[in-house]
Parts: C-alpha cells; sequence; structure tokens
C-alpha cells in the first residue's frame, strides 16, 4: 500500500472522527444552554435570570480563551480534548446528584453551565488548534470545512433537539444523556490518530510539557507564555493583519444580529414565524456551503477567495436595506430576505474556510493554541460590542443607515486590509514560500 493511500486513510478516519466526537460535544453542550434558559425562566418568569444563563455560557470562553491557549501549547493536546470530554461528563454526574438529592436549583444551574463552557472552550481550542496533526496540509480544506459544520449545526440542532428534550424529559435525566453524548466523545478523541509536526521545535500531541516550567509560579507561567504569544502575533506582520481583518469582519457583521430583526419585525411588520424562516435560511446556506467546500479540492491561494468573499459580504449587507424602497412588497421583501440571509451563509463560510487555511498553515505549532485562544476571545468579545452599539444607534439614525454604513466600512476595511495583506504576504513568502500554498 502506498504512503499517499495510507495517509489518505488516516486522513479520512481523523476527520470522521473529529466531525461526530465535536459534534456531539457542542450539540450537547448547546442543548443543555437551551433547557436551563428555559427552566431557569419557567421557574423564575425573570428575563434577568434568563439573561445570565446565556451569560454563564458565553462568558468564560471570552475570558479563558487566550488561557485555554497557553495550555493547548504546553501540554498534550490529545490527552486534553479527551480530558476536556471527561471533564464536561464528571460536570454533568455531578450536576445529575445534586438535582437528584437536592432538586434543580437556581445557582446549581448557572454553576454547571459555567463548569461546561469552560470545558468546552479548552476543547474547542485544543482540537482547531490540532488539525494539521490530525490530517496533511492537502486535506486542511476538507477538515475545516467538517470542523465549520459541526459547529453549525450543533448551534442550529441545539435549541431544536433541547426544545424537544425539554418538554419530554426532566433536567435531571437529560444530565444524564448528555453525560453519555459526552463519553462517546471522549471515547472518539481516544481513537484519533495524532501525527507529530516535522517543524523544527514543533509541539507534538504525543509530547508532554511541565506547566510549572522553573522560574516562577504557574501563573507567572501561564502569563508569561500568553505575553509571548501575543508578541509572536505583534511581530509577524502578516498573521497581526490577518487577525485585525478578523477583528472588523466580527465588528460590522454584528449589525446582521441588530438590523435584521428590527427591520423585518418593526419596519416591515412581519412576524416572528416568518423572521425564524429567514434566520434558518442563513443556517442552510452555510451548511450548504460547507458541505461543497468538505468534498472540492484545496485551494492553493486562499488569500484571494478570502478578500473576494468580503467583498461581497460587504455588498450583501447593504442590500439589506433595499426593501424600504417603494417597489418591494411584503411578500416579495420576505422572500428577498430568504433569499439574501441564503446568500450570506454561504459567503461566510466561504470566508471562514480560507480564514482557517491561512492561520493553520501561517501559525508556527508551538504557537497554534495560543493564536487560536486570541481569536477565540477577540470575536467572542467584540460581537457583544458591535451588537450593542449598533442596537444604540437604531434608536437615533434611520434603519435603512445602518446595513449601508456597515456594508461600505467593511469593503473600505477589505481593500485597504487587502492591500496591507497582500504586500505583507510577498514579504514572507521571500522569507517562507511554503507558509502561504497549501499543497494539493
Amino acid at each position: 500500500m502506498s504512503r499517499g493511500t495510507t495517509s489518505s486513510k488516516k486522513d479520512s478516519h481523523n476527520m470522521l472522527l473529529m466531525f461526530s466526537g465535536k459534534l456531539v460535544s457542542l450539540l450537547g453542550a448547546s442543548m443543555y444552554t437551551f433547557i436551563c434558559g428555559l427552566y431557569i425562566l419557567k421557574l423564575t418568569g425573570s428575563g434577568s435570570q434568563f439573561a445570565i444563563t446565556l451569560i454563564c455560557g458565553m462568558l468564560p470562553r471570552i475570558i479563558l480563551g487566550p488561557i485555554a491557549g497557553v495550555i493547548a501549547d504546553r501540554v498534550n493536546r490529545r490527552r486534553l480534548i479527551i480530558g476536556a470530554d471527561l471533564a464536561s461528563l464528571a460536570v454533568m454526574l455531578l450536576g445529575f446528584m445534586a438535582a437528584a438529592l437536592y432538586g434543580p436549583t437556581v445557582t446549581g444551574i448557572y454553576v454547571t453551565l459555567i463548569m461546561l463552557s469552560v470545558c468546552s472552550t479548552f476543547y474547542s481550542i485544543s482540537l482547531t488548534s490540532s488539525l494539521l496533526m490530525l490530517v496533511e496540509e492537502s486535506s486542511i480544506q476538507k477538515a475545516g470545512s467538517l470542523n465549520q459544520m459541526a459547529t453549525s449545526i450543533g448551534s442550529i440542532l441545539g435549541p431544536v433537539f433541547g426544545g424537544l428534550l425539554y418538554a419530554f424529559v426532566s433536567l435531571d435525566t437529560f444530565m444524564l444523556l448528555n453525560g453519555a453524548g459526552f463519553l462517546a466523545s471522549s471515547l472518539m478523541g481516544f481513537a484519533l490518530r495524532f501525527r507529530s509536526m516535522t517543524a523544527p521545535n514543533s509541539v507534538s500531541a504525543e509530547a508532554t510539557y511541565d506547566i510549572k516550567a522553573p522560574g516562577g509560579s504557574i501563573l507567572i507561567q501561564l502569563f508569561g507564555s500568553l505575553s509571548e504569544g501575543f508578541i509572536y502575533v505583534r511581530q509577524r506582520r502578516f498573521l497581526w493583519s490577518l487577525l485585525l481583518i478578523c477583528f472588523w469582519i466580527n465588528f460590522f457583521s454584528s449589525a446582521l444580529g441588530v438590523t435584521l430583526p428590527y427591520i423585518m419585525v418593526h419596519s416591515l411588520g412581519m412576524g416572528s414565524r416568518e423572521y425564524g424562516v429567514v434566520e434558518a435560511s442563513l443556517a442552510v446556506g452555510m451548511l450548504a456551503m460547507a458541505s461543497v467546500l468538505s468534498i472540492r479540492k484545496s485551494t492553493s491561494h486562499p488569500l484571494k477567495p478570502l478578500l473576494s468573499g468580503l467583498i461581497i459580504l460587504a455588498c450583501l449587507i447593504a442590500a439589506m436595506s433595499l426593501p424600504y424602497i417603494p417597489i418591494f412588497s411584503r411578500p416579495s421583501a420576505y422572500f428577498y430576505y430568504i433569499a439574501l440571509m441564503a446568500a450570506i451563509g454561504i459567503v461566510i463560510i466561504s470566508i471562514n474556510i480560507p480564514l482557517q487555511i491561512l492561520f493553520q498553515t501561517t501559525i508556527d505549532p508551538d504557537y497554534r493554541g495560543r493564536v487560536f485562544g486570541i481569536v477565540e476571545t477577540m470575536a467572542g468579545a467584540i460581537a457583544p460590542l458591535g451588537t450593542v452599539l449598533f442596537g444604540v444607534l437604531l434608536d437615533i439614525l434611520p434603519t435603512y443607515y445602518l446595513p449601508v454604513f456597515s456594508g461600505i466600512s467593511l469593503l473600505i476595511v477589505t481593500l485597504i486590509g487587502g492591500r496591507t495583506l497582500r504586500r505583507e504576504q510577498k514579504s514572507e513568502l521571500g522569507t517562507d514560500r511554503s507558509l502561504f500554498s497549501v499543497s494539493t
């Protein structure tokens, strides 16, 4: 059997296990967050208590993202992936025991949500930063697409399945079921076959590092390592420019979540059911494009589709204001938004996958965890900030100004940032051409 055939089978084996394990793990976390929100809303009738459940699921990812990245770079990533799933299993079992003995309590639910979010953060960053330890570079687009599909499906189906289970099973019973899912995911983690990186000074998934290295306490070592990650990103001009592009993408894209429901429900008088269908079309577009990219040949120049996708996304965001033109009737505006959001979903994936390829192939193996931790925190923090800002602007400016403003701003950022990225890419290609191309 040829080496290429063996590598292909190993890649397929790992991608199937990675997709299945991440889907089970994220689906369980998403369902649990949704069910806990419904339970607390029913128990307390308080909107603020319900909002706290969302914060409990979100805040640990924002705060602990960089720390999780540091640990992923310093310890055995395979063990960290498995350990995160087993820790999630332990959280569910302890939650079940507490609920069975004392009954479900608001405090107990908050604690399990926070702990599950912590485990999910470590799992997600460790797995994402390990993709090139699981597959060859020629398979990175397919692996990235499957990784994105697992995330999208988990986010979409979590509330759906959570709502169904909420109607039929108690909270403590669901904890047991969810624990079984995390156990299955951990077994898939055991079956993953990691490969050693051939780059100098790279981190092997099978290598074990002492996080408490000489020269200071664990906390000092962690923050020192985190500082090294920031310095590394800042010194790599191409990577720094790429991170700034990510920052502005998340910021201006947050206008979607604020302006779309306001336009449809408040301005055009549509119902929640119509808005739900339009939101679902976004998910359909994302899943469809991820499926296509998972079977297409990997691109050897991911920067080009990334910048093209950003230009198209900017135009689509600005086009959200078109139904304000009098020629649009309410039914035509409804079908227009279905098509528009499906197109936006397609474009978002066509941006995310090249972005993942660039990150995976340009970041040194020793720093992948830290950089992905920074990206996770940055994306998690900037989206709520953008949501708040655009929500305030909705009360000040005419609604149709915001999509146009966001689209034009994103277009300007893309044109300026794209020129910088091309210049830095050419500069760094002179040093190491392999960093910016994917083997085919």
